[in-house]
């Protein structure tokens, strides 16, 4: 579920960096782009279309990983009730609040 929250973050970075280079008016300005450790100039329709493709790649992996939690979820759920028919009260498999 962590990393679920940390790609969120990063999509919400991305729309963010999206919303300030539509607000930039200088269309000829020359935006630097982090690619792996090195920073590159691009014009700002071609880093528009980058962010946008790293939004794209970003949420795919979201979804992925929220498809595999759920499946997981649905895995433990069966698995709660084949054991709770199992050893009836006498086990607890709530997890702490803490």
């Amino acid at each position: 579920m962590a990393a679920t929250m940390k790609k969120v973050k990063q999509l919400q970075n991305l729309e963010d960096a999206c919303e300030d280079l539509m607000l930039a008016e200088d269309d000829c300005l020359m935006i630097p782009y982090q690619i792996g450790d090195v920073f590159i100039s691009h014009s700002q329709e071609e880093t528009q279309e980058m962010l946008e493709e790293a939004k794209k790649n970003l949420q795919e992996e979201i979804d992925a990983l929220e498809s595999r939690v759920e499946s997981i979820q649905r895995v433990l759920a069966d698995l709660k009730v084949q054991l709770y028919a199992k050893f009836g009260s006498n086990i607890n498999l709530e997890a702490d609040e803490s």
